[in-house]
């Protein structure tokens, strides 16, 4: 005779077995849940999102940025099997905007820009574009060889030509002014219209259609290249020390391995026809490893400008 007993128990077991079954199922799926979620995330965060700020450049219009830079660049993500996507910014603030809430993880910039718009605190390593000559990292205020004119303060109201977007230069220029004149550089010289280009600023002074300008010294040395005669009517009134015009860094966000798997590749850009193509867009030879201590001079010398305005 079957004992009820047995048959409650058995049902009772049963009834755990598929409840705990049901709570094992449930367990697996919200594991492969939040795999896919989280590998959706890391893909997410393994492309190379890019923003580079077009007006940093004087040598380079923001069509310029749009077609040659942005088009290099994203080929030579394909080339290494990095997806790469380069978005052009004229607004700094709207840059680092984006790079704050994570939508671009590598920014490019003006030194001083990086310096002045941007929290240094979300900075890593990156890299950056270097030319032959250490000199070229430099800015310098060049005057027309004149009569009696040897230092700034003898071109004191003379015709001065600038680019049309150049903040290091600007700055600089300005700062050089407030020390020598007591005053802006707007109201030390004459301002003639802005030029787009650096070395139309250069041909300006040669042919005397203008008597100061604020330059980097690989424009003024490119210039010199291809006219000699340049060093015969110019002379240098002022410089910087080491001054690296723009570089690129990434979020602090960004993983490690990635960001060095793409530094490790931007080292090789020399190697590569495309990565010559770029390395030449920007005149240099060769990439090398950036930290935010390479802008230490552009700190310094934004330091010197806030705190010499403030005294006036």
């Amino acid at each position: 005779m079957c004992n009820p007993y047995n048959y409650e128990h058995r049902y009772a077991s049963m009834l755990g077995y598929l409840k705990l079954m049901n709570n094992f199922v449930r367990f697996i799926f919200l594991v492969m849940l939040c795999s896919w979620s989280w590998y959706g995330t890391a893909e997410a965060a393994l492309s190379l999102q890019i923003g580079f700020h077009a007006k940093s450049f004087p040598d380079f219009s923001v069509e310029d940025v749009e077609i040659s830079v942005k088009l290099l660049a994203e080929e030579l993500g394909k080339e290494i099997g990095v997806e790469t996507h380069v978005d052009v910014y004229e607004d700094i603030r709207a840059m680092r905007q984006d790079f704050e809430q994570g939508k671009i993880n590598f920014v490019v910039a003006s030194s001083i820009l990086l310096v002045k718009e941007f929290n240094s605190a979300l900075f890593v390593d990156g890299f950056r574009f270097v030319r032959i000559s250490p000199l070229s990292d430099r800015v310098i205020v060049l005057g027309q060889i004149k009569p009696g004119k040897r230092t700034l303060q003898d071109y004191r109201g003379d015709r001065l030509a600038l680019a049309q977007y150049d903040p290091m230069t600007d700055l600089y220029l300005d700062y050089v002014s407030w020390l020598t004149f007591k005053r802006s550089y707007q109201n030390s010289f004459k301002l003639l219209g802005r030029e787009k280009k650096a070395h139309q600023l250069i041909l300006k002074l040669f042919f005397d259609s203008a008597d100061v300008t604020c330059v980097y010294q690989n424009a003024y040395a490119t210039a010199l290249e291809m006219n000699p005669q340049l060093e015969k009517k110019l002379q240098i009134i002022a410089q910087t020390e080491f001054m690296p015009q723009g570089m690129g860094l990434f979020h602090r966000n960004t993983p490690v391995e990635f960001r060095e798997l793409v530094i490790a590749e931007a080292l090789k850009l020399a190697d590569r026809p495309r990565g010559q193509q770029l390395l030449n867009l920007f005149k240099s030879e060769r990439a090398i490893r950036s930290t935010y201590a390479d802008l230490d001079a552009a700190l310094k010398l934004n330091t010197a400008y806030q705190n010499l305005i403030l005294k006036k």
